[in-house]
């Protein structure tokens, strides 16, 4: 030490508030952060398409119960005696007087025709459906002294031109005194009929038909 100065020791201030300075982050610590921010915005951005599609579906199964509910039919109640047969079926009335013998038939509320046409100008019942068919007729007619003859006949493309006689019955009745009286004549048979044939009932005398359509009817169905 030099002679003739005085030295006086350092003297450092020492905050004791002060804290010490942060440590810098550890490399395997951030990335780890990183990671897991970017899954946390995945699974948020998953959990919101998840909403879009939830409620994208909700509106649609919606919508579609609505349109449904707006096109829909409401089945109607079928009136007693509409419900259709299970196989080819006609029946028809008639009121009509014959034309050339032929008689020719009705369409109304008593009438069925399911799978078979009806040809109204000629009488004929066009068969649809090839098949074994029971061919009916009941005529009711007025005794008169003369012959009254009932008979279906049958048209087919197999015999061109020509008419096939399926069923028959003719009446004569004597000359006797008698008061007129009223009779019937039924006809019933089974036949095999191919599609596009023609069935139709001719009588001889048609002026004695009576003109109660509830006691004259013609008609098939397959069996």
């Amino acid at each position: 030490m030099a002679p003739g100065k005085v030295l006086y020791p350092s003297i450092f201030v020492v905050d004791s508030k002060m804290k010490p300075p942060p440590l810098p982050p550890k490399p395997g610590c951030r990335q780890r952060k990183d990671v897991i921010q970017t899954l946390l915005v995945i699974l948020v951005c998953v959990a919101l398409c998840g909403l879009a599609v939830e409620a994208c579906f909700i509106y649609h199964l919606f919508t579609s119960k609505e349109n449904s509910k707006e096109h829909a039919v409401t089945p109607k109640q079928k009136p007693l005696g509409e419900m259709k047969p299970s196989k080819p079926t006609a029946q028809l009335t008639t009121g009509q007087v014959p034309v050339n013998g032929v008689l020719l038939w009705h369409e109304n509320h008593q009438s069925i025709l399911y799978h078979v046409k009806h040809k109204a100008n000629e009488g004929k019942l066009i068969i649809e459906k090839e098949g074994y068919y029971s061919v009916y007729s009941k005529i009711n007619f007025k005794e008169d002294n003369i012959i009254f003859s009932h008979s279906v006949l049958w048209e087919t493309h197999r015999y061109v031109g020509k008419e096939i006689l399926l069923l028959q019955s003719s009446r004569l009745h004597p000359k006797l005194p008698r008061l007129r009286t009223i009779d019937n004549s039924y006809l019933s048979g089974v036949f095999h009929l191919y599609k596009g044939d023609a069935v139709f009932v001719r009588v001889k005398n048609g002026t004695l038909v009576l003109s109660n359509a509830a006691e004259n009817y013609f008609g098939v169905f397959m069996v």
